[in-house]
C-alpha cells in the first residue's frame, strides 16, 4: 500500500516487542495514556525462554504525525526492543 494513499482518522495497530520485565505493561499503558491513547494495551505473547513479551495496541490516529509521535515514544520505552 502506498502510504501517501492513507486517509485519516484510520485505525492503526501497534505490535510493541520488550523484554519482560516487572512492570513493562504499566510503563507502555502510562505512555499512551501521556499521548492521549486510552484503548487497552494487550498482552500477545511470552516468548519460550520467558525473556520477551508482546503487546498489542489498536487506536484510531488522526494523522500521520499522530500515528509517528505514538510510534516514537514506544520505542524510547526502557526494555522496548521493536515497534511493528
Amino acid at each position: 500500500m502506498n502510504e501517501d494513499a492513507l486517509e485519516f482518522p484510520l485505525t492503526c495497530h501497534f505490535r510493541v516487542i520488550a523484554e519482560n520485565l516487572p512492570n513493562i505493561h504499566f510503563v507502555i499503558e502510562t505512555v499512551l495514556m501521556e499521548l492521549g491513547v486510552r484503548d487497552p494495551v494487550e498482552e500477545a505473547n511470552v516468548s519460550s525462554g520467558n525473556k520477551y513479551v508482546s503487546f498489542n495496541i489498536s487506536t484510531v490516529v488522526q494523522s500521520r504525525e499522530d500515528m509517528a509521535r505514538i510510534d516514537k515514544e514506544l520505542r524510547l520505552i526502557q526494555g522496548v526492543r521493536m515497534v511493528l
